[in-house]
């Protein structure tokens, strides 16, 4: 493999990383539909219409926040196990390392074909992290979201 293609995946790698960390706040927002905003408001809704406007309030609110304020939501709704928030708080440090220094604290392996190798193995650690964090998060939603109809039928289609 030359040089460029070594950069390329690096980049790759990053790039599977922030998608994942994107991933995660979702699989969190899912987390809060069911255990705050349905059983806050499902006795409000009086139709479809009504439904529809709240939930696209919420989730353009909710999405609007920053991943630590979505933990921080997380956590005050009483939801997470102390497993969960230890997985919690290592996701959040990668992800705001991603976005903000990794690449200026890379610098230096960057420079070089071992350094880049530790990068790639690196980030393919972090895919782990986001992805055995979604799970966790996930496989606490799901029951809730079959109580309130999506079922995996449902969700086929």
């Amino acid at each position: 493999m030359d040089k460029s293609d070594h950069i390329r995946d690096v980049y790759a790698h990053f790039g599977l990383a922030m998608y994942l960390a994107q991933c995660l706040e979702q699989s969190i927002f899912i987390h809060l539909m069911f255990f705050d905003f349905f059983p806050k408001n499902i006795n409000t809704f009086k139709d479809p219409t009504h439904w529809e406007q709240e939930f696209n309030k919420y989730e353009s609110q909710e999405l609007g926040k920053p991943m630590g304020r979505l933990i921080q939501k997380m956590k005050d709704a009483g939801q997470p196990t102390d497993e969960i928030k230890a997985m919690l708080s290592i996701a959040l440090s990668q992800r705001n390392r991603l976005a903000h220094t990794y690449f200026s604290e890379q610098s230096f392996n960057f420079m070089s074909k071992d350094g880049r190798d530790e990068m790639i193995s690196e980030l393919g650690s972090i895919q782990n992290q986001f992805r055995a964090t979604m799970k966790i998060i996930d496989s606490t939603s799901e029951p809730l979201a079959h109580h309130y109809g999506l079922t995996e039928e449902i969700q086929k289609n």
